[in-house]
């Protein structure tokens, strides 16, 4: 299946997957609109500052409990042609600690890969030569390749750890065996779903913002948190298909085992 082929299978995913999406909106709607009080310019304090840790940690929790509950039930939807949302929160549960542990491992490597690059040029720039700067600077951005090449091989993991019902560990070797076998197909595919989703997102937004420029600024800020709440929501089950039927589609050494969905 070629990349537009597989663009317009997600579109028909997501479509199809309406109240998945309404789920996704209410929780993205719950955070933008929540966020608007704790980052409104110049009423920063220690309490408001406080309340923003609380709520985004508050948000990534929940986020890998809506990741899991929507890898499930699309996974459902992709093999089986349908999906059970009664299904919604068992495979949240299900895939939690999982999810949680992989998110860890790709945010730690990542960050060691910057950690590298960044030291690497703060030593080198107190002795003020060029020479140095420059060779420092080039392995700097070397090693920053690298990282993001790490990352492009993990980008499937969490497609792995649920479809094949696996391990974080095994779910990022299989990520990495699969991307490898279509390293520019997977490329391609992402960059075609950030250039529509980027090509969306300025036409809605400029269109929100004119329609909601002579409103009062505390209700356009929320009538265009709504807006945003609904396209990531769909756009997010766009991306999300678009990548797990990729994942489906690529043949590897191992054969991914068919998840049965769990009884009522």
């Amino acid at each position: 299946m070629g990349v537009m082929a597989i663009i317009k299978k997600g579109f028909g995913i997501a479509t199809k997957m309406i109240p998945l999406v309404v789920i996704l909106f209410i929780f993205n709607a719950v955070w933008n609109i929540g966020s608007i009080p704790i980052i409104k310019p110049g009423t920063a304090s220690p309490a408001l500052t406080a309340a923003a840790v609380i709520f985004s940690l508050l948000f990534i929790l929940a986020s890998v409990f809506i990741q899991g509950s929507t890898l499930g039930l699309v996974r459902d939807h992709i093999k089986s042609g349908t999906s059970e949302l009664k299904n919604f929160i068992t495979y949240g549960l299900k895939y939690y600690l999982k999810l949680f542990g992989l998110g860890l491992l790709i945010i730690l490597i990542a960050g060691v890969i910057a950690l590298i690059a960044g030291a690497l040029i703060a030593v080198t720039a107190p002795a003020n030569k060029l020479v140095l700067t420059i060779i420092a600077s080039t392995i700097a951005v070397i090693i920053g390749g690298l990282g993001l090449y790490a990352v492009l091989l993990l980008i499937l993991a969490p497609y792995a750890l649920v479809c094949d019902e696996i391990g974080v560990i095994a779910s990022m070797k299989r990520s990495i065996e699969k991307v490898r076998k279509s390293l520019g197909k997977v490329f391609v595919l992402l960059l075609l779903l950030i250039l529509i989703s980027l090509g969306i997102g300025f036409l809605i937004g400029l269109i929100t913002g004119l329609a909601t420029i002579a409103l009062p600024a505390a209700i356009g800020q929320v009538i265009i948190g709504i807006v945003n709440s609904a396209f990531n929501a769909y756009l997010g089950i766009v991306m999300l298909g678009s990548l797990m039927v990729m994942y489906l589609g690529i043949e590897g050494s191992a054969r991914p085992q068919t998840a049965a969905a769990p009884k009522p």
